[in-house]
C-alpha cells in the first residue's frame, strides 16, 4: 500500500489518462536549404571567429558557434538581425560592416541552423 492513500486512488487515473491520451509529435517548421551564396558569405566574414556549420567548434574560443546563436531561446529573426548589424562595433576585433542585404542573408543562413532537438553544449 502507498504512504499516501490519495496517491493510491488518483494513481489509475493519472495511468488511465496517459494512457487514452495521444502523444502529438513536436511540430517543427522546415528551415529553408541554406543557399551557397549565403553560406560562402558567413565562410568569408564570419568564419575567421564563429563555426558557421550546424555542429563544430568556432576558431575563437570567445565566438558563438553559428548554430549555438541561432538555437538560442527567445531569438527572432528581427533581433537576430538587429544583432548582426549593430554587435559587431565592439570589441575591436569584431569590427567590420555588414550591408543591409548581406545581414539579411547571414540572418536567413543561420536561421537553417536552427533544430527541434537542439541540447546546448555542456
Amino acid at each position: 500500500m502507498p504512504r499516501h492513500p490519495l496517491l493510491a486512488c488518483c494513481l489509475p487515473l493519472i495511468v488511465a489518462a496517459c494512457a487514452a491520451t495521444p502523444v502529438q509529435p513536436i511540430q517543427t517548421v522546415a528551415a529553408p536549404a541554406a543557399s551557397s551564396e549565403a553560406h560562402a558569405l558567413a565562410q568569408a566574414a564570419c568564419a575567421g571567429c564563429h563555426s558557421v556549420k550546424p555542429y563544430g567548434l568556432s576558431p575563437n574560443p570567445d565566438a558563438p558557434e553559428f548554430y549555438v546563436i541561432a538555437n538560442t531561446p527567445g531569438l527572432t529573426r528581427e533581433t537576430l538581425r538587429a544583432w548582426l548589424i549593430e554587435a559587431h562595433n565592439y570589441p575591436e576585433q569584431m569590427d567590420f560592416y555588414l550591408e543591409e542585404d548581406e545581414a539579411e542573408t547571414l540572418t536567413d543562413y543561420m536561421l537553417t541552423l536552427r533544430r527541434a532537438d537542439y541540447q546546448p553544449p555542456r
